[in-house]
């Protein structure tokens, strides 16, 4: 990259700088005195080079850029790399600017914008794959045949042979068995009351008796038994859900 005449202004100021500091004290001293008349631009329009900071702008690889209007339409940045000025871009004539260095590229645009980026490396070419028909190739392995998986028992639930809703309002499932025939009573809600079988043939829910009575010859039926103060009557279901019998007792 290239050093462009900023460099050279800020040399030749620093320049004047010394020579300012050499002056007898009396010239200081006359600084104390009537402001001197401004001096005329030069009339080509450049307002006598002099260059206005404007922004900083962050480039892609971490250098910066400090972007000056030199004047109207005009821009130019110095490209700083680790505190080094290693670059001046100037934008004129509704141009843009190019520069690059180790890879970076920035544009200055006409309006002092500034863009940039980071060339990416060239990726590395594919090494070539060795011929597959000059190596031998290995003789397969047979795989193992994977044992057969013994097939689980499902847990089904044997669905009720008759369902009748009991005088009290609960519920009677029948199941039949000639051998094993089960009740399952359960309230309005849902919730369970008891099981009868020929084991456990009685059970009693709010002062009312249920009772599974084995009629012979397999067969089987329901009794429900009111409570004492209704009267105790009974009412008897076979295992199909039907009322079969009804009996009402009689009140001395």
């Amino acid at each position: 990259m290239r050093v462009t005449r900023r460099s050279a202004r800020t040399a030749a100021v620093a320049t004047g700088a010394v020579a300012a500091l050499l002056l007898p004290a009396a010239g200081a001293f006359a600084a104390d005195g009537p402001d001197p008349a401004p001096t005329a631009a030069p009339s080509d329009g450049t307002a006598g080079d002099q260059s206005v900071f404007w922004r900083n702008v962050d480039l892609a690889d971490g250098s910066l850029a400090k972007v000056y209007q030199d004047g109207p339409g005009r821009f130019s940045a110095d490209i700083y790399a680790g505190g080094s000025l290693i670059d001046t871009l100037t934008s004129t004539g509704g141009k843009p600017a190019y520069g690059q260095h180790n890879g970076l590229h920035v544009v200055l645009q006409p309006d002092g914008t500034v863009r940039s980026w980071v060339e990416t490396a060239p990726k590395p070419k594919p090494e070539p794959k060795p011929d597959p028909s000059t190596k031998p190739r290995p003789k397969p392995v047979p795989k193992p045949v994977p044992k057969p998986v013994p097939e689980q028992k499902k847990n089904t639930v044997r669905a009720a042979d008759a369902r009748m809703t009991l005088p009290d309002g609960n519920v009677a499932k029948f199941f039949k068995s000639k051998s094993r025939p089960r009740v399952e009573l359960t309230a309005k809600n849902g919730g369970h009351i008891g099981s009868l079988d020929l084991k456990h043939p009685t059970a009693a829910h709010h002062g009312w008796t249920f009772k599974l009575v084995d009629a012979g010859k397999h067969q089987y039926k329901l009794a429900a038994i009111d409570t004492p103060k209704q009267g105790a009557n009974s009412w008897v279901y076979d295992f199909q859900g039907k009322l079969v019998e009804k009996y009402v007792a009689q009140r001395a």
